[in-house]
């Protein structure tokens, strides 16, 4: 009988397993004794038949690890299906392809509901669907993956979890890597390795020169985020991509470093990202995004800045906007700022922004809001109000001008 055990606390010995499978041709969990969501996802994006990966993966049922692979999708997602209801609505949630923007919000919502479903509104719940955003959006935008990525996740409450459920999100794909991605813009990275820590810095990304102020749909700060939100709440992150892998566990030690490996193991034809906390070490979100914001500024080169954004009730002559998540759509909020805030601006009118009724929303959505809107307001020497903000949304809207205000 097999021993062999997929779980994030050793993902190397997946990867192994993997890279064996692949140089066979075929893979099959009844092999396996247990393999968490972030084994099944991965593999799965592998099996595949658009020529960039072909590996075979036979129908099986042996072990549990097969019985939970089928469980949550396996079958479904190789042959491109609709992904169908998961049997445990609070434990697992079916993999699901992600190829495009307008995905992203309502499948983080859709995952977060599933496996939280009664603390809905919960710090835990804002900071996972925040991750899986992110991530989601991170594929569409970078992977360069013709058939997307796969999403999927699972609550953990037993064995070496129980007494401190953890919830488990995974985001994987076949495409360029990490790498190939980031050296486009950042031609002092040199190895898999170092793209792999530079893209875990706040301001990097393979969309803009370094010490730029980044494009109106990226900011090079998600992965950051991510990162920190691992460090911050003792979690777990594992990225894997071509040429490189990367380990963070604080469960055991807030103190714990990461593992950086280049070419000396397993990697991932692909980039996997698997993220993982124990809801009760998930303080305030509040807090956690302010302390990450609060990092990041002080990361930030200097700059000469003027607030555009004024935090106060507009004269009566202004005319309001609300601003709504619009799915969490970066082009959409660009369309939206060009389309209702751009002309105004240019027109040396002012505007103000309501954010009512929205206590949370990422900083790639706000930068692409605002990116170009507080430039103008800065051109034209017109200020641009706000109203109703929640404080950790005033937060990451001075950060957004602060940063794009330099260039």
């Amino acid at each position: 009988m097999s021993s062999s055990r997929f779980v994030l606390e050793e993902p190397i010995a997946f990867l192994r397993w993997l890279a064996a499978a692949r140089q066979a041709g075929w893979a099959s969990f009844d092999d396996v004794e247990v393999a968490q969501v972030f084994a099944v996802a991965a593999t799965a994006a592998l099996g595949r038949h658009d020529g960039r990966e072909r590996l075979v993966l036979p129908p099986a049922s042996a072990t549990g690890a097969a019985r939970f692979a089928h469980a949550i999708g396996l079958d479904e997602v190789l042959e491109g299906d609709s992904a169908r209801e998961p049997a445990e609505h609070d434990r697992t949630v079916t993999m699901t392809r992600i190829r495009s923007y307008g995905q992203a919000e309502s499948l983080a919502r859709k995952i977060v509901g599933l496996l939280l479903p009664t603390r809905p509104a919960t710090d835990a719940a804002t900071l996972f669907w925040w991750v899986l955003v992110e991530l989601l959006r991170n594929v569409v935008q970078h992977s360069m993956d013709p058939a997307g990525g796969i999403a999927c996740a699972q609550r953990n409450d037993s064995g070496p979890y129980a007494g401190s459920p953890a919830l488990q999100v995974v985001v994987v794909d076949n495409g360029i890597g990490v790498f190939e991605a980031i050296r486009r813009t950042q031609p002092a990275v040199l190895t898999p390795a170092q793209a792999l820590v530079r893209a875990l810095e706040p301001h990097v990304s393979g969309t803009f020169a370094e010490g730029h102020s980044g494009t109106v749909h990226n900011a090079g700060l998600g992965l950051f985020f991510i990162s920190e939100m691992a460090k911050r709440t003792r979690g777990r992150l594992f990225l894997a991509t071509r040429g490189a892998t990367y380990l963070l566990d604080r469960s055991r030690s807030p103190s714990t470093q990461p593992t950086v490996t280049n070419g000396q193991s397993a990697d991932y034809p692909g980039t996997l990202v698997v993220f993982e906390t124990a809801l009760d070490q998930v303080g305030s979100y509040d807090e956690i995004v302010t302390g990450i914001q609060e990092l990041a500024a002080s990361r930030t080169p200097q700059r000469i800045v003027h607030r555009w954004l004024r935090f106060e009730q507009p004269p009566a002559a202004v005319a309001r906007v609300l601003v709504e998540v619009a799915a969490e759509d970066t082009t959409a909020a660009h369309e939206f700022s060009s389309q209702h805030l751009e002309p105004k601006l240019l027109r040396r009118e002012s505007v103000a922004l309501d954010f009512v009724n929205l206590r949370v929303c990422t900083q790639s959505f706000l930068h692409a809001l605002l990116h170009e809107s507080v430039r103008l307001a800065w051109a034209r020497k017109v200020p641009m109000y706000v109203v109703n903000a929640t404080p950790t949304i005033r937060r990451q809207l001075e950060f957004v001008e602060g940063y794009s205000l330099g260039g």
